[in-house]
């Protein structure tokens, strides 16, 4: 499975609700990159756009208009993968369509709460 199949799977089952797991990895403290992410997609219409753009990596996440990608540094590019499919996991994104993923009323919300503080 491709890790764009994987994310899609991820958020569909996260968003199916009442899973506990969900419940629980809402209350973790967000990481620095899970954070970034939230905000620089409430920033442009909530979007993540899922990106092939190295062979060799697995992909990259582009939240609103930034990437999050650096050629030289796969570890970068993993970081933010990961942070991804953990706002996922915890469901505050859903898959719309293609490569195109969107924060949902959850993930506004926790998005705006970042910025307030």
């Amino acid at each position: 499975m491709n890790d764009l199949k994987a994310l899609i799977a991820i958020c569909r089952t996260a968003l199916a609700g009442g899973n506990k797991a969900v419940s629980t990895l809402r209350k973790r403290r967000l990481t620095k990159e899970e954070k970034e992410l939230l905000v620089a997609a409430s920033h442009k219409l909530g979007t993540f756009h899922f990106c092939f753009v190295d062979p060799v990596a697995r992909g990259c996440i582009r939240a609103g208009s930034k990437q999050f990608f650096d050629s030289n540094d796969h570890a970068y590019s993993t970081k933010y993968l990961e942070a991804f499919q953990s706002l996922c996991e915890r469901g505050y994104v859903e898959y719309r369509s293609g490569k195109l993923f969107v924060l949902n009323s959850l993930g506004y919300e926790r998005a705006a709460r970042l910025t307030k503080s």
